[in-house]
């Protein structure tokens, strides 16, 4: 009976552990490397491999808008010159 508890207990510990590790926020990676850092240093500073890094630097190349670090964009209209 304790040895089938253990097992099971073991098995959903590995369960757990294994499952993957957390997403990579690729909008921050991507942040990051637009302000000029290295690859290198984008992945010490947020704690992940230099491979995740690279993979959503080639998925924002390969799509400009799902990699657009710099939000907001558009032109100002109306602005200053209406108020004299």
């Amino acid at each position: 009976m304790k040895f089938g508890i253990v097992v099971i207990g073991t098995g959903l510990l590995l369960g757990i552990a294994g499952s993957g590790g957390a997403a990579v926020n690729c909008k921050q990676v991507n942040k990051y490397l637009a302000t000029g850092r290295s690859v290198k240093d984008v992945a010490e500073t947020m704690v992940i491999d230099e491979k995740d890094v690279k993979k959503c630097q080639d998925e924002a190349a390969s799509d400009p808008k799902a990699g657009d670090a710099k939000g907001g964009g558009g032109d100002m209209k109306g602005g200053q010159e209406g108020a004299k």
